[in-house]
């Protein structure tokens, strides 16, 4: 058997209901690579540990099992796995995600080893609600394409999602976990680096993204997932927090991050957002309005790069943010917070 070795990582939390199909999905991987799996347990407190531990009996040289007394979010949840990574390769499969093609690590590998400037092997998925309805594919692109970094940042990069990915391991050391763990106490957002639009960017200033337009994994939408469970209103705002973070994370190498985090600010000043956000439940709307001024103390000392690169006009930009700031202002006021 080939001594190419691909880790898995499983972050887990009150996942009884699916880790099984996700579980079953790995082992049913027709390869000559090897594989383990890394399951990183949150707390869950339904069965999810008692379904792992079964697997973990059934494959003790496959599956190691990180527990945890209490939970304690996904950022830290996944980065003690990401700190484990010894293999060449590794991958995240979410345990309310699977994998259908028994040929997806097999396809990934062979590619990876032959094409050594690639650092992330992508393909589609299916996406599909809890009752098994499918809403359709990830991806709409049907061929293959290859994107780099600048491609990236100019939104032309073809991309796949986590389940759909596996990573060339050039990134995650101990030093780059670090960095991040530096970063967040530094004032960076630690759900900037939870996910797989940390993975995929970080990896692309590497390397390049072969994406294979194949369908060889699900995505399952649930109602506990982090990003189907926000409204319109916190996604674009994560997406802000997110670009500004990965700006500052490069150390403020790659203006154009900045530039996509200042287009998506201004998205959320349009009407149909605002009334999102000030209908936001007290907590939520209290948040949100702290990642705002940040995000606007930022922007403010770089404005006249950022309006320039964006070619609007001054004027059209201090009347949305009069309007935006004395309704903030007029809602405060009324909490008693001002």
């Amino acid at each position: 058997m080939n001594e190419i070795w691909l880790s898995i990582i499983m972050p887990t939390f009150n996942k009884a209901k699916y880790i099984r199909e996700a579980l079953d999905s790995i082992f049913m991987q027709e390869t000559n690579y090897h594989y383990k799996i890394i399951i990183a347990d949150d707390g869950s407190v339904d069965a999810t540990l008692d379904i792992v531990e079964q697997y973990a009996d059934k494959y003790p040289n496959t599956i190691s099992v990180l527990k945890s007394e209490k939970n304690q979010g996904l950022f830290k949840n996944i980065i003690r796995a990401y700190r484990l990574l010894d293999t060449k390769y590794f991958c995240v499969l979410d345990p309310d995600d699977f994998w259908i093609d028994k040929n997806k690590i097999q396809n990934a590998l062979d590619f990876l080893e032959s094409h050594e400037e690639y650092t992330i092997y992508a393909t589609n998925m299916r996406m599909q609600y809890d009752a098994n309805r499918i809403i359709g594919n990830y991806n709409g692109y049907s061929k293959q394409k290859s994107s780099n970094f600048q491609q990236y940042l100019e939104g032309r990069a073809v991309l796949g999602n986590t389940p759909s990915s596996i990573f060339r391991n050039i990134v995650f050391d101990e030093d780059f976990c670090q960095k991040i763990l530096l970063k967040i106490n530094n004032g960076l957002d630690e759900n900037s680096f939870r996910a797989d639009s940390f993975r995929n960017l970080s990896h692309l200033v590497c390397g390049k993204v072969f994406y294979e337009p194949i369908v060889d994994s699900v995505y399952r939408i649930t109602e506990e997932g982090i990003w189907c469970g926000s409204d319109e209103f916190k996604r674009i705002l994560t997406n802000c927090i997110f670009y500004k973070d990965m700006w500052l994370f490069y150390e403020e190498k790659y203006f154009k991050l900045l530039l996509i985090s200042y287009e998506l600010y201004k998205k959320l000043l349009k009407p149909n957002l605002l009334e999102i956000f000030f209908n936001n439940d007290e907590e939520k709307f209290i948040k949100q309005s702290y990642e705002l001024h940040r995000l606007h103390t930022v922007y403010q000392l770089h404005i006249d790069e950022l309006e320039s690169a964006t070619s609007k006009k001054m004027k059209l930009k201090y009347r949305i943010y009069h309007w935006f700031y004395e309704k903030l202002k007029k809602k405060l006021e009324k909490k008693g917070l001002i």
